[in-house]
């Protein structure tokens, strides 16, 4: 008896080193890779060297920007109708999606498909093609209270309205296309996923949708009716996703501030998490301030969701002040409080800036 019981403390020690462990290697360490990170093999090569080397495993690659594809849409088969034009940076034979795939799995790097939804222009429309979606239907962009349509060149581009059931069906074979076509996919992450202001939803059809199916009018209800446009597109193509593939994660990219994200964008995502049509939710806590991440991080604790949430955090800055080391205490504190992981924007900051010189994922 003497003699076991040293062996089994040592048994129960190495149990728990191997659990501690397990969960490091599986913590969420992602970097945001946009499009233009993406426009050629060699650009591809240097973000996955870049991520082997600072052990991110997981890469964020935005392959529909604006209503375009840096991927090859309806590449093996039609079953989802999907006739995006290709984005303006690439040459129309070259398939970003697959060729970030192959180089990233060479290294056991995941890769999320960041799909940007809702907004469909740039602000500058000679960047569009002439058969691209927004000049085929024009009438999908949302409108404000007074009935203007909204301006290409505000916000971050124009947006399709989310009342509407054609966007949503739109949106929902964009989505099922690049799944059933990438099986080699880790996840998506879907962007944008909300209106552009608390002033827009007013495309006269939403209008009388809203009219039709709400009784008792009123802003409450108005509210509702939009979270709820938002919220049953998220469901559709979760539900899809894990049809074509169980295994493909699900995720979204979300509004940090908790009343805002619901009131202001009709974006209810910790909803999302909690009814279970969404893997995790990376909210993009961007504030500079450490004081204010770890405010806003601590509301997320209280959410009781720590384990689905991966924060998203800034690194680029417009001036010179940003440094590493603030970056590195906002990642210390994402750790203590056991979140899923954490996500950087975005590659292009941290390159421009050397923050991979000193960073501390």
């Amino acid at each position: 008896m003497e003699k076991r019981l040293p062996r089994f403390w040592k048994l129960i020690v190495s149990l728990i080193f191997l659990l501690f462990f397990v969960s490091l290697q599986a913590r969420v360490k992602a970097i945001w890779v946009p499009f233009w990170e993406l426009t050629s093999t060699q650009k591809i090569d240097k973000v996955v060297e870049d991520a082997d080397d600072n052990d991110i495993n997981q890469l964020i690659v935005q392959v529909r920007y604006r209503g375009d594809a840096l991927y090859i849409p309806n590449k093996n088969n039609n079953i989802f109708f999907n006739p995006e034009t290709r984005n303006y940076t690439i040459e129309d034979d070259f398939d970003a999606l697959q060729y970030v795939l192959d180089k990233a799995h060479e290294e056991k790097i995941d890769v999320l498909a960041w799909l940007t939804t809702y907004v469909v222009t740039p602000h500058d429309l000679e960047k569009l093609p002439s058969q691209h979606i927004y000049y085929k239907h024009p009438e999908w962009i949302t409108r404000d209270f007074v009935g203007n349509e909204m301006a290409v060149n505000s916000y971050e581009g124009a947006f399709w309205d989310p009342g509407l059931p054609q966007v949503q069906e739109y949106l929902f074979n964009i989505v099922g296309d690049i799944v059933s076509n990438y099986k080699d996919l880790d996840g998506i992450q879907l962007d944008y996923l909300r209106y552009p202001d608390l002033q827009f939803g007013y495309n006269e059809l939403s209008r009388q949708i809203y009219k039709k199916e709400v009784e008792a009018q009123d802003a409450e209800s108005w509210l509702a009716w939009k979270q709820t446009q938002i919220s049953n597109l998220v469901s559709r193509i979760y539900n899809q996703v894990k049809t074509i593939n169980e295994d493909i994660l699900v995720t979204a990219a979300v509004v940090s501030d908790l009343q805002k994200a619901k009131i202001t964008y009709a974006q209810n995502w910790p909803e999302w998490l909690q009814d279970g049509y969404l893997d995790f939710a990376y909210p993009m806590v961007y504030s500079p301030s450490t004081g204010k991440v770890n405010l806003e991080l601590n509301m997320y604790k209280n959410l009781g969701l720590n384990r689905k949430i991966v924060v998203g955090l800034r690194a680029w800055h417009n001036s010179h002040d940003y440094k590493v080391e603030q970056i590195n205490r906002k990642l210390k504190i994402a750790r203590k409080m056991h979140f899923a992981g954490a996500a950087l924007y975005s590659y292009t900051g941290i390159k421009g800036h050397d923050y991979f010189n000193g960073l501390k994922f």
